[in-house]
């Protein structure tokens, strides 16, 4: 028996830039692993061809999932994997924009494709990590990155650039929709006859990301093109920001497409941090703080 941890991301700052073809919509955004909260794999080796998922989580399909998927995935181009029972404890919550799905998956790849006679290069297993799920290649490398396009285009960045900073994650039971928010997002864009990635839903400059990205942290400044429209359909997560921001966070933004939001503290503002983590405890939230 083999346990796995996968952890968590959050996006900080997230831009959207473009739609596609396919209507699959390209964006501009720093992802931050995150160690908690997380999920555990508890994987055992069968004997017998396949896999089996098993999850006391209600809403789990235990037949179609990302880590069926990403089995799957990989059993096309490795032929030699084992059978395998997981058993998956979830400690990230769903529909929270943290990508608990996709770490699982990228996990599990990672765990298969050391176990294998020949394994794939970081190249192969990233593009098998794509046909998972948008985010999982970059959990194959969980580390501070620019991901950008359908989530394909991944630059590391210098993981000291927010040394020192208090982030605190606060997650509630609000199961915020991806499909729901980006076709939102887009009856916005359309009503509002703007270019997209040009907007007038992107309160902040054209380089909204561009502090963090660049290294260069003059100010703590994150924005979120999916918010308002989440918000519209979540306002309690909209009371969540604002709460933050009086206890003295200098950025608040949701993370991904909801619902969980991040608030940075400045390092001399880590009581505040303290203080804001205990307020917001409960409630049915839970409230994970972290020094970056």
């Amino acid at each position: 028996m083999s346990v796995v941890v996968a952890g968590c991301k959050v996006n900080l700052g997230l831009r959207i830039t473009g739609v596609r073809e396919n209507g699959y919509h390209e964006l501009d955004s720093l992802f931050w692993p995150l160690p908690r909260p997380c999920d555990r794999l508890h994987i055992r080796e069968t004997g017998t061809a396949g896999l089996t998922v098993l999850c006391d989580t209600p809403g789990i399909d235990l037949e179609n999932n990302t880590l069926t998927k990403a089995y799957a995935a990989l059993a096309k181009r490795v032929p030699d994997l084992p059978g395998l029972e997981v058993r998956l404890n979830k400690g990230i919550p769903a529909g929270a924009g943290l990508g608990g799905g996709s770490s699982d998956a990228a996990a599990l790849l990672r765990w298969l494709n050391s176990r294998v006679s020949s394994p794939l290069d970081d190249q192969a297993l990233a593009e098998v990590a794509l046909t998972v799920g948008a985010d999982t290649p970059f959990f194959l490398i969980n580390k501070p990155c620019r991901v950008r396009g359908i989530g394909e285009l991944i630059e590391p960045c210098r993981d000291d650039a927010l040394a020192g900073i208090h982030l605190v994650l606060v997650c509630s039971q609000i199961h915020a929709s991806t499909p729901q928010a980006y076709a939102d997002y887009d009856a916005a864009l359309k009503a509002s006859d703007t270019v997209s990635g040009q907007n007038c839903l992107t309160k902040t400059e054209s380089k909204a990301n561009g502090t963090f990205l660049s290294g260069v942290r003059t100010e703590l400044s994150i924005h979120n093109d999916l918010e308002d429209v989440v918000f519209s359909r979540h306002p309690q997560l909209a009371e969540i920001k604002a709460n933050l921001l009086r206890l003295g966070a200098g950025a608040v933004a949701m993370s991904g497409s909801g619902s969980s939001i991040v608030a940075l503290f400045a390092h001399e503002f880590h009581v505040e941090s303290q203080a804001a983590a205990a307020m917001l405890q409960g409630e049915n939230r839970r409230v994970y703080a972290h020094v970056l």
